[in-house]
């Protein structure tokens, strides 16, 4: 104790220089820290285009679409962005009850029919742990507004990069007057209704729905002879496919039916659900749908080389 006494004695000056420094350099961080305090909450109330909290990291950029090269309207782009950001903010949250409550209803009824449903097959799938999330306008093209969206380890939380990721595009659409989402790439349906018949067969194309990367037709379809039809042999891959306004043609994913769900007893009435390799884009309509390897059953088994019939439903 005498020494250190000694000390200040002979060093008074510099033990105060330095309590000083000390003291100017505490101050000095709170002041930082204030000002850094400050910035960020005038950004928010100035409605950044980055909105962080302790679990989400989400960029608006709702002006040129990445793939469509659109724009989402001003009138639509800061409600489209709080919807998407509401509903990811919850999944990352833990809240799924929540989320799916801004689900679409054609989601839930192609998808999610239940909320146990969606917890299980969408959220616990993509959401286990702390994430983050970003998004971003993919296509705005004929009113339909679709968006990409990366889901990320929290890197403060993990101390991992958020090099990989999980990428999810979803749709924006009006249901009973408020705003919903599509999932898992799905845009959403068209009831169409229409109908075509000859003195072999009848189809009614009753919905599309509408996917990123394909459509699904559903079709109800009479055989109205005595004969037993194979709708499709399979022996092709285009044998069966859609055209649009364009003439392109679109293959279906024939393959992915039962070999039982293309076989017609006479007067039989069936419905099927067939997948074509049509991806969205702008503009597109697709005007009718071919089959061009219609068989009766017993002929074919004869003899596999015969000529298959073809039957056009045309659509638009």
């Amino acid at each position: 104790m005498h020494k250190l006494w000694r000390y200040y004695n002979q060093n008074k000056i510099k033990v105060w220089g330095i309590l000083l420094a000390i003291v100017l350099g505490l101050v000095m961080l709170q002041v930082i820290n204030n000002a850094i305090r400050e910035q960020n909450t005038n950004t928010n109330e100035n409605g950044n285009n980055q909105e962080t909290t302790s679990n989400v990291v989400s960029y608006r950029n709702e002006s040129e679409s990445m793939v469509s090269g659109g724009n989402v309207s001003s009138l639509y782009s800061d409600e489209i962005g709080e919807v998407i950001d509401q509903f990811f903010t919850y999944c990352v949250n833990h809240e799924p009850q929540k989320a799916y409550d801004m689900v679409a209803n054609d989601t839930k009824q192609l998808l999610y029919q239940t909320e146990e449903l969606f917890e299980k097959n969408y959220y616990e799938n993509k959401f286990e742990g702390n994430k983050q999330f970003s998004f971003k306008s993919w296509s705005s093209a004929d009113g339909i507004f679709t968006y990409q969206v990366r889901i990320f380890d929290n890197m403060l939380a993990t101390g991992q990069t958020n090099d990989n990721y999980i990428e999810e595009y979803v749709t924006v659409t009006v249901d009973a007057g408020s705003y919903k989402l599509n999932l898992n790439s799905y845009i959403g349906r068209k009831q169409l209704n229409v109908k075509s018949e000859d003195d072999n067969l009848s189809v009614q194309v009753v919905t599309v729905d509408r996917y990123l990367d394909y459509e699904v037709y559903t079709l109800n379809i009479q055989n109205k002879t005595d004969k037993n039809l194979l709708l499709d042999t399979k022996r092709n891959t285009d044998s069966c496919y859609v055209v649009d306004s364009f003439g392109n043609k679109f293959e279906a994913f024939i393959y992915e039916n039962n070999d039982e769900d293309l076989e017609f007893s006479p007067k039989e009435m069936k419905t099927l659900q067939i997948r074509f390799s049509d991806a969205y884009r702008e503009g597109l309509t697709i005007r009718s749908i071919n089959f061009t390897d219609i068989v009766d059953k017993e002929e074919y088994e004869i003899n596999n080389d015969i000529e298959g019939n073809t039957y056009v439903v045309n659509i638009d």
